[in-house]
């Protein structure tokens, strides 16, 4: 009878911390973030700096941290061999009246390949970011 909890409840346990946010990840502001969908607030725009130190982190990580530090993309491009390119603006642009449509506006590109694990994080256009301290 008390293997029938212990299997499940090491089970929880087990997907309860797999699915948690890297400390590399944790001081970045994601609430902000979120909260400024689209770039319309201009708020991550001034969050880019900030961005930056952990863009390089993101790569290898899953989908699902991802999702928890940036939160839902602005946009999403489903390519071939179920690879998808999320995008998240960092500029006011025609995004925010339609938001149906690509904008120009500045923009991070992750790559998530098949595997579901982020294979590229890139600007739309060249950023100059002040190197981290």
């Amino acid at each position: 009878m008390l293997k029938r909890f212990i299997l499940p409840l090491v089970l929880a346990l087990v997907l309860l911390t797999s699915c948690s946010t890297p400390d590399s990840l944790k001081n970045f502001d994601s609430e902000t973030w979120k909260d400024d969908s689209f770039a319309c607030a201009g708020k991550r725009s001034e969050m880019v700096d900030d961005f930056e130190k952990i863009r390089k982190e993101l790569y290898g990580k899953k989908e699902y941290v991802l999702r928890t530090v940036l939160g839902r993309p602005d946009s999403e491009e489903l390519l071939e061999r179920n690879q998808r390119i999320y995008y998240y603006y960092i500029e006011p642009g025609k995004q925010c009246t339609d938001r149906t449509a690509l904008s120009e506006a500045n923009r991070v590109e992750v790559r998530i390949g098949a595997t579901g694990k982020i294979s590229e994080v890139a600007y739309h256009h060249p950023y100059n970011a002040t190197k981290p301290e």
